[in-house]
This record gives C-alpha cells, sequence and structure tokens, in this order.
C-alpha cells in the first residue's frame, strides 16, 4: 500500500539547504515547476557544519517550500545521493525519504509530499529551532 500512495506523491518539501536561494537549490531543485510556502509536522534543528536535520514529531511544525519537478523521480535520485538515504537497505541512510502532509501556505490545501527526516539519534551539537524555520 504504501508503494501505491508514493505512485500519487508529486511533491517534494524542502526546509533547508535545497529551499530557493540556498547553497543546494539550483544544483538539485533548480529545474522546479513550482515552489510554494509550505509546512509540515516535524521538529527542525540546526548543526554547526550548516545544514538542518528534521525528525518526525506529531507536535512540531516545520516550515520550508513544497515543489513540484518535470521529472520527480530523476530529482529524489540526486537528492537521495545529497541526503544520504539509501533505500536498499535504508537502516544505513543518513536521511529516510518519507511521505507526509505538507500544507501549502498560499491555499491551505494540504498535499502529499517527500519529506527527508534525520535518521538516528541526533548529535549532541544539534539545537532545537522551536520557529521551525532554517536559514543559513
Amino acid at each position: 500500500m504504501a508503494g501505491d500512495r508514493a505512485k500519487h506523491v508529486t511533491t517534494l518539501f524542502a526546509y533547508g539547504t535545497l529551499m530557493c536561494g540556498e547553497r543546494n537549490h539550483a544544483r538539485f531543485c533548480g529545474d522546479a515547476l513550482s515552489i510554494e510556502p509550505a509546512s509540515t509536522t516535524g521538529r527542525l534543528y540546526g548543526l554547526p557544519d550548516g545544514f538542518p536535520p528534521m525528525v518526525g514529531a506529531a507536535d512540531g511544525i516545520v516550515h520550508g517550500e513544497a515543489m513540484t519537478f518535470p521529472d520527480l523521480e530523476a530529482t529524489l535520485a540526486s537528492v537521495d545521493v545529497l541526503e544520504g538515504y539509501r533505500p536498499d537497505p535504508p537502516g544505513r541512510s543518513l536521511y529516510l525519504r518519507r511521505v507526509q502532509p505538507v500544507t501549502l501556505l498560499g491555499s491551505g490545501s494540504i498535499v502529499p509530499a517527500y519529506c527527508y527526516l534525520w535518521h538516528g539519534p541526533l548529535p549532541p551539537e544539534a539545537a532545537f529551532l522551536p520557529s521551525g524555520r532554517w536559514q543559513a
């Protein structure tokens, strides 16, 4: 069933270096067809080396951008490498790619989107970002 659900996902949720204007946007997301302000549930942390891990949490909010692409599968393949996601076996991944509901802030619509969630314990230097917003 999860595979069937994933076939209908057309959106990537970015909350860090993939967002428009950030250091990895042009290389990995420069061909985005649409970029909309969005939010999802989770908790966001900052790390000294300049990237933000997001962890799943129903009681938090993370702000970012919902993006669509001409070839989402190709985009995900390159972003998987950046995020250290290994689908087989995912247990060895730095981040896990998951589908979760994302709210488009302009319309209030809720869409399923791929999100990269930190896998494993957070490093001790991770600082919780209560605003749910990351900036380089």
